[in-house]
């Protein structure tokens, strides 16, 4: 008796050891009679040791469903004690635990297609569309790329082509003008070849992956530059511009 007052006493209470304490000195009756005989000695225990009968009745049925080594780890006493008159108390803990933060609408409807997914039939049925899905999907993301790639290999032969007018053209001198031709099939080229690498990107073997990213880096920065020359007004100042900023009333006036 010395034990449950002090355990009433105790800050926070030990529910477990509360409960644990009442099973021994109260074992559960098995017949009508008995059961009623445990609830009256409860009812003196309560009284003796200054824990709340309520509190009491629930501690020591919460340990008598739940006895040492039965109890899951981690889990409350509290969510133990919900659960402890249910014949499928552990699985019914284990899906609250899992179930832990849904809100009610949603923990419903998961319940629900957890009971359907057992039977075979629907498992089966559910796995199948699912992959048929995922293959549709993939394919139809195939099929933008590929509707990409073909519209870049269209533009590279266009290219090709008019390259080579150009090139048997009278009028081409310049060695400079030859070079920007070539270049320009050189770029389709290269956008056929960059949209046929990304649509294997993903099948790219581990070792390789570093040099790749490099050199993609150094085509992005080659394009970058190429069009910053190209198209001078719309690139923004460089470290080497200098940019002359009049703080003089007089419109034009410059300061050194």
């Amino acid at each position: 008796m010395a034990e449950g007052v002090r355990l009433a006493q105790a800050d926070p209470l030990d529910r477990w050891a509360i409960g644990d304490l009442a099973v021994e000195a109260i074992p559960p009756g098995r017949t009508r009679a008995e059961k009623s005989a445990a609830q009256r000695r409860l009812e003196l225990f309560s009284g003796e040791t200054g824990l709340s009968l309520g509190l009491l009745k629930d501690c020591y049925r919460t340990s008598q469903a739940w006895p040492p080594g039965a109890r899951l780890l981690g889990i409350s006493h509290s969510k133990h004690s919900t659960v402890a008159n249910r014949p499928d108390r552990v699985s019914a803990l284990l899906d609250e635990e899992m179930a832990g933060g849904l809100p009610n609408k949603l923990r419903t409807k998961v319940e629900r297609a957890e009971e359907l997914l057992r039977d075979p039939q629907v498992r089966a049925a559910v796995i199948d569309r699912s992959k048929t899905r995922s293959r549709r999907v993939a394919a139809a993301a195939r099929a933008v790329e590929d509707e990409e790639l073909v519209k870049a290999r269209t533009y590279q032969r266009i290219q090709e082509a008019d390259a080579k007018a150009q090139l048997a053209a009278p009028e081409i001198l310049s060695r400079l003008a030859e070079r920007a031709i070539r270049g320009n099939v050189a770029l389709a080229k290269m956008v056929t070849e960059l949209l046929d690498l990304k649509s294997v990107i993903h099948q790219v073997p581990p070792q390789y992956h570093d040099r790749t990213a490099e050199n993609l880096t150094q085509v992005s920065r080659a394009a970058e530059r190429a069009l910053n020359a190209l198209r001078p007004a719309t690139r923004s100042p460089q470290p080497r511009d200098v940019v002359v900023i009049s703080t003089d009333d007089q419109p034009g006036a410059e300061h050194r």
